[in-house]
């Protein structure tokens, strides 16, 4: 497996934890505990959402580099 291609999974696979880490313990205690008090939740989608989307963002540019690189090669 190349490089660029090995990176851009880890990378989705890092962006989606990061999300998940941010914005599921917000949906929680919007909807399942509600007399919790939201504080945490909210910091947390406000700081590590955010730097998941980002790292998602860059996953996608290494997938297209790695295309890029590929169909460049295979000329």
């Amino acid at each position: 497996m190349e490089p660029l291609m090995a990176w851009g999974k880890l990378m989705f696979r890092l962006g989606l934890v990061l999300l998940a880490v941010g914005l599921l313990p917000l949906v929680a205690t919007q909807y399942i505990f509600t007399d919790v008090d939201q504080l945490v939740p909210v910091l947390l989608s406000l700081s590590v959402a955010p730097l998941g989307a980002l790292v998602l963002l860059v996953a996608l540019i290494l997938f297209l580099a790695a295309l890029a690189r590929r169909r460049r090669g295979s000329s």
